[in-house]
């Protein structure tokens, strides 16, 4: 018998709920329903999602929402508690109600020596770590700042003449799970082959200029060749140095048209911020 004959249907439809409820981030029963839907043209279903349930009085204002006999509940509810009130709300509500990871946990337990944590969104923060490793990795080892042959992996591109704190920038988005790739623009170095081409055309990643004023940028290279010893290279922190690569770049970014952020006097934390103002909008319009 099907656990789904317990219950009364009144009439197939077009035209119902599916209430997704979770004491986690509810992306495993989500990718479910999403993946059964994909089996049907159903337009106007909609898909409600609930994350994040932590007590029984939200599981009872939950399914008085619930039509009896039409609308059908989702559930990866890991609190045993929660979850027997969830199974007795809608055994008593006759609602039909498909618990995604109940089944699979029991049959672990029956073979297993262990016993389930219980802790909701596991694999979303296990997800997450194994997100921001790759992206740090990328930072690490794949964006050389003279290349564009990995640029097509990133999420964001940071196009920059050098300045001081340009790692800390990019470690910081990888720390975010954000893959930052980036590239060096100096008028006494060739560009990459293909660079506007790759860069400018990229439907993936953002690409963002970095700006500054010219002064604030002499300092800083001033003062970061200084504290490394490097007197070699004291020319690049002159001001007509600086200039120079500034007017170099801020002609690519207009040539690019992408958005420009000035850093001039921002922490490493503000010049994150703005990036993902950035990135947030962009994913907006894509959507």
């Amino acid at each position: 018998m099907s656990e789904f004959e317990d219950h009364e249907i009144q009439g197939a439809s077009d035209d119902f709920n599916i209430f997704v409820i979770s004491d986690g981030t509810g992306k495993t029963a989500f990718s479910v329903v999403q993946a059964a839907l994909l089996q049907f043209e159903l337009p106007r279903v909609n898909v409600l999602r609930f994350t994040h349930v932590r007590s029984e009085e939200e599981i009872y204002n939950i399914m008085d929402m619930v039509r009896v006999g039409k609308d059908i509940v989702v559930y990866t509810v890991v609190n045993e508690d929660l979850a027997r009130v969830l199974r007795a709300e809608a055994a008593n509500r006759s609602v039909i109600a498909l618990d995604v990871l109940g089944p699979m946990v029991e049959a672990l337990k029956r073979v297993s020596l262990r016993k389930p944590r219980g802790i909701p969104g596991i694999l979303q923060r296990e997800e997450n770590v194994a997100e921001r490793l790759e992206a740090i990795e990328y930072a690490m080892e794949k964006s050389t700042g003279f290349s564009v042959s990995n640029l097509d992996q990133a999420d964001v591109v940071l196009l920059t003449v050098w300045y001081p704190h340009r790692d800390e920038c990019i470690l910081r988005l990888a720390e975010k799970s954000i893959k930052c790739g980036y590239v060096m623009l100096d008028p006494n170095l060739p560009l990459p082959i293909n660079f506007e081409e790759v860069v400018g055309g990229s439907a993936r990643a953002l690409v963002v200029g970095i700006d500054m004023d010219p002064q604030y940028l002499s300092e800083l290279r001033l003062e970061r060749i200084k504290a490394l010893g490097l007197y070699c290279l004291m020319e690049k922190a002159s001001l007509e140095r600086v200039k120079e690569e500034l007017a170099f770049a801020r002609g690519i970014y207009r040539r690019l048209r992408c958005p420009v952020i000035d850093i001039t006097h921002l922490s490493v934390h503000d010049v994150v911020g703005k990036i993902f103002e950035y990135i947030k909008k962009k994913r907006e319009e894509q959507a």
